[in-house]
């Protein structure tokens, strides 16, 4: 679990994964990577990077999981780092004309015509720190807790109430899964595995990719072991990002077997 670290966001150019780099290395001087995972929260920082002229930071919180080997990350909180007191020689001069910030340019630069006064600077700070708490409101209220639909009706009257649902994605990022039956299959281009629920109700899509983490690991030898795509029952989080659906999964069992399998 990572808890309040700053770092920076870069993009691996082989792998084209993106990375979280805390800012203050480990003891002996290590700098230790991250591989983020989709989720919204990782959306909204692409966002910022995208409107920003100037490198961004950010306050990451998330949980740390294990793939092959590999530290994975899946971000929950990273407000974007806002610093007035940076040195002259690194931000632009208090007096400069444009001064452009992940927040949009108009909440920092007075109206033309006006003087550059010390009130002006108090309400561009003012305007920034409401608009860093305005992020962390709309992150707290992308989890909610409904669980998916089993049934056509069902999920008609749930459409109906959600209003927080992800435009193109078929699924609401937080939903969850509660022993779902589906087939695990393998994505011979992406190389990645995908869950795919029986009965599916909802528009486009409906396979999942699965995040990775230790339990993945235990669905890739549940799958090798098969000589057909395995059934299983499949419990987890639904994350959207970019108009698809990944499972964070929590918990799986073989629906021939009926052992557990917890991760």
């Amino acid at each position: 679990m990572l808890s309040r670290v700053e770092g920076d966001l870069t993009q691996d150019p082989d792998e084209k994964l993106w990375l979280f780099r805390p800012t203050k290395p480990e003891s002996g001087g290590l700098r230790r990577e991250f591989v983020l995972m989709p989720s919204p929260t990782l959306e909204d920082m692409l966002q910022t990077i995208r409107v920003s002229a100037v490198p961004v930071e950010f306050e990451m919180t998330g949980r740390v999981f294990i793939y092959r080997g590999r530290n994975f990350l899946l971000p929950e909180l990273a407000p974007p780092i806002v610093r007035f007191d940076a040195r002259a020689d690194t931000t632009p001069p208090a007096k400069t004309e444009t001064r452009v910030a992940p927040s949009g340019e108009a909440k920092f630069v007075p109206p033309t015509g006006k003087a550059n006064t010390g009130a002006s600077d108090d309400a561009a700070e003012d305007a920034a720190v409401e608009d860093i708490e305005k992020r962390l409101e709309e992150r707290i209220g992308r989890a909610p807790t409904r669980r998916i639909p089993e049934s056509p009706s069902a999920a008609n009257a749930e459409a109906k109430r959600n209003t927080t649902t992800t435009a193109s994605a078929p699924v609401a990022s937080g939903e969850r899964l509660t022993l779902r039956r589906g087939r695990l299959l393998r994505d011979p281009q992406a190389g990645s595995w995908r869950f795919v629920p029986e009965q599916f109700t909802g528009n486009g899509d409906g396979s999942m990719e699965i995040l990775p983490c230790l339990l993945l690991e235990q669905l890739e030898r549940a799958a090798r072991e098969s000589d057909a795509p395995p059934v299983t029952l499949m419990s987890g989080t639904v994350l959207a990002f970019e108009g698809r659906n990944f499972l964070l999964p929590t918990s799986f069992r073989r629906a021939r077997e009926g052992r557990g399998l917890g991760g």
